[in-house]
């Protein structure tokens, strides 16, 4: 496992608590915490294709009066990332944080990278924070039952790997299968709310859709999300070979 997380932090409520998410993240996956205070005009554009990082920890506030990253910047930001980001709001974590991993996964074979992150978190739970029983951690693979057959079979796909993935790892994980939602991230975090002590995982879209022009992209509603969520984003790797059937 690589070993090195770093930590985008300022002088605000935002980079404080950030920078406290980035010691939970280095205590749960065993990794050092490297800060950089974005409020010196670094050039943050030298880490993006470092491959030596575990992740990065962001910290996004909706308005760019608030912190550095906007949810605008930010999400430009991420999307030249090959390294996964987490974002976090300005409170923060509880002790018992990172411990529900919501992973919402929809038609798109890239999201099985999720549901390889996803399992990451109950595994180093146990290596690294032996004292956290392991029932607590536990998966919630949600999803959408379209009607459509076509869009049905490409989300029971997804549903179907991650399943046998975390049954081969002895992983606990539950199901939750819902009807006539819109968009099953953004219900993610309406979910990850009543569920408490939550981690969202989003696969980052390589280009906004039709929709997304129209009504603004979905990420905006996540990235800097109000109910305090924090979001791990990905970004599909290209040098990554992921099953698609």
């Amino acid at each position: 496992m690589k070993n090195k997380i770093i930590v985008f932090t300022d002088e605000s409520a935002f980079g404080k608590a950030t920078l406290e998410h980035g010691k939970m993240l280095a205590q749960i996956f065993d990794a050092e915490v490297q800060e950089v205070n974005i409020a010196k005009k670094t050039d943050l554009n030298v880490f993006i294709r470092d491959d030596s990082i575990l992740c990065f920890v962001m910290p996004v506030a909706y308005s760019k009066k608030e912190s550095f990253f906007n949810v605008k910047r930010a999400r430009k930001w991420i999307r030249k990332s090959r390294v996964p980001v987490f974002t976090v709001g300005n409170f923060e974590p509880k002790t018992n944080d990172y411990q529900q991993i919501i992973l919402p996964l929809d038609i798109h074979c890239q999201e099985k990278e999720l549901a390889l992150w996803a399992s990451y978190f109950p595994a180093y739970f146990q290596k690294n924070c032996p004292h956290i029983p392991k029932e607590n951690v536990l998966i919630h693979l949600i999803f959408n039952q379209y009607k459509d057959e076509f869009l049905h079979k490409k989300v029971q796909n997804n549903v179907d790997f991650a399943k046998k993935m975390f049954d081969n790892l002895e992983l606990t994980y539950k199901l939750h299968s819902f009807t006539n939602v819109d968009n099953i991230h953004t219900f993610g975090l309406q979910f990850a709310q009543k569920t408490e002590n939550s981690v969202l995982l989003y696969l980052m879209p390589e280009y906004n859709s039709l929709v997304d022009l129209i009504f603004g992209p979905v990420s905006n509603r996540l990235l800097g999300n109000k109910e305090q969520i924090p979001v791990l984003c990905l970004n599909a790797r290209d040098d990554i070979f992921v099953l698609c059937r």
